[in-house]
């Protein structure tokens, strides 16, 4: 196993958010001394992930993804 871990993958997207959100972003990433991508990334991972409807729903998709063809026809 490396001691360095794979570079995650990055995929640039656009987004547009209100006015206040954005300098709040920029002001937080100048307090940090980091890019503002990094905070949005920071944010996202940690705030969705304790999200309890989200990972309740993620669970069923994932059950539902990983049913059989005989079940999920029969579900239809």
């Amino acid at each position: 196993m490396p001691i360095v871990p794979k570079e995650p993958t990055i995929v640039k997207r656009e987004i547009c958010l209100e006015q206040p959100t954005s300098d709040l972003l920029d002001d937080y990433a100048r307090f940090i001394e980091s890019r503002a991508d990094h905070v949005v990334n920071s944010v996202l991972k940690k705030t969705l992930a304790k999200d309890r409807d989200y990972k309740r729903w993620k669970s069923q998709q994932v059950q539902r993804e990983t049913a059989s063809p005989a079940t999920r026809k029969a579900g239809s």
